[in-house]
């Protein structure tokens, strides 16, 4: 059985100008959930996919191989599932394919390494993926979604919400195969703490994770 892990690493973002390249905390961002993967120590082959020379040359350095971003993979327009499917394509030789990503600074090497031995030792997951397990009243659009609001529950006793932490996916072959999806048909969901969860997309993200760092970890 071979695994890889794939973290796409772009030169350029479009909300926080160079933000994979910025220092956080005194560290470039990219290089937290790099450090963490190295910790982990599961995966047969972790690449990195990137437009950005530093990047590159520091994934060498750790051991990485590194794949070239496509200039179309580059865009605002592509998702992960496009990423991983293409990583698929072009290294079909694993039977498991996780996807991390660096703006999840504090996924801690613990959660790697659970989400990997759950899915890889336990048949019923096909996939898994970190999230968070919220027990607040949601709403989409006009409409309520985990309660109503005629009769209040207590808040711990609320239907609770799962989201998703865009941190970490991981999918077997057989199922990314198929549904060229990073999540399959029967996922195994890590529930992880607010900390793990921070997901920088915008300044205000930027500026709760620092923050949060210095705190927590005393960066």
């Amino acid at each position: 059985m071979r695994t890889a892990c794939f973290i796409p690493i772009k030169a350029y973002s479009e909300r926080i100008s160079g933000k994979n390249l910025k220092l956080m905390n005194g560290k470039k961002l990219y290089q937290y959930i790099c450090e963490h993967v190295i910790e982990a120590s599961v995966f047969d082959e972790i690449y990195v996919d990137t437009n950005s020379k530093e990047i590159a040359m520091y994934a060498k350095e750790q051991g990485f191989l590194v794949i070239d971003r496509k200039p179309e993979l580059a865009q605002n327009t592509a998702n992960g599932n496009d990423l991983l499917v293409y990583h698929y394509l072009q290294y079909p030789q694993y039977d498991y394919y996780f996807q991390l990503f660096a703006t999840a600074p504090y996924l801690q090497s613990e959660t790697i390494r659970s989400c990997f031995e759950q899915l890889i030792a336990i048949e019923k997951y096909d996939s898994c993926f970190t999230a968070t397990k919220n027990h607040g009243f949601y709403w989409i659009g006009e409409t309520p979604v985990n309660y109503r609001p005629e009769i209040l529950p207590r808040s711990q006793d609320m239907l609770p919400v799962i989201e998703e932490t865009t941190g970490l996916y991981g999918i077997s072959k057989e199922s990314l195969e198929r549904y060229r999806c990073r999540i399959g048909r029967k996922p195994y969901i890590h529930v992880v703490s607010k900390f793990e969860a921070v997901d920088i997309n915008t300044e205000e993200d930027w500026q709760m994770a620092e923050y949060i760092g210095k705190v927590i970890w005393h960066l």
